[in-house]
């Protein structure tokens, strides 16, 4: 029963070796920055090494990096899972400069599930992003919180609607 466990535990873990790489890779702009992801089966700690076999431990990758390191894990986890559910995403693109933005606009966010809820800021998707996903988009609302009411009123539209 030990050597089963320990069996499908390796192949759930390189089932999301893969898909969190995959993910990774595609998401980031710096392609040799990725060329592999490991995770340890004791620990569950997930190393990226990089196309000269180098380890890119946390503190080694910038805040942009991370946060694509997340996506891409949360992104693995769902393809590796198999199973469809929905993705909601508070400040989506915070920490990503203007070269990261557009890769996950267009790789990620049509991508992560049937149904993705994008809560964004006005200085996150401008109208150059929002045009790119123009065509996925079923739903836009407005959240405005008043100080006089301490309330907060939903408007179809976004920020510029």
């Amino acid at each position: 029963l030990d050597s089963y466990r320990k069996n499908k535990l390796k192949k759930h873990i390189e089932s999301l070796e893969h898909s969190i790489g995959e993910a990774y890779r595609t998401l980031l702009r710096k392609q040799s920055l990725v060329d592999r992801v490991t995770i340890n089966p004791e620990s569950f700690a997930l190393t990226v090494f990089d196309d000269k076999g180098r380890s890119k431990l946390g503190h080694k990758l910038s805040a942009a990096e991370r946060q694509l390191l997340s996506v891409a894990m949360l992104w693995g986890l769902a393809r590796a899972s198999g199973r469809i559910l929905p993705v909601v995403i508070d400040t989506p693109l915070g920490r990503l400069d203007g070269d990261h933005r557009p890769n996950i606009v267009k790789e990620y966010f049509p991508e992560a599930s049937h149904q993705v809820i994008l809560l964004s800021t006005d200085t996150e998707i401008d109208k150059s992003l929002h045009q790119q996903l123009k065509n996925k988009i079923a739903h836009e609302y407005l959240l405005q919180f008043s100080d006089k009411t301490k309330s907060t009123t939903i408007k179809q539209g976004y920020f510029w609607h």
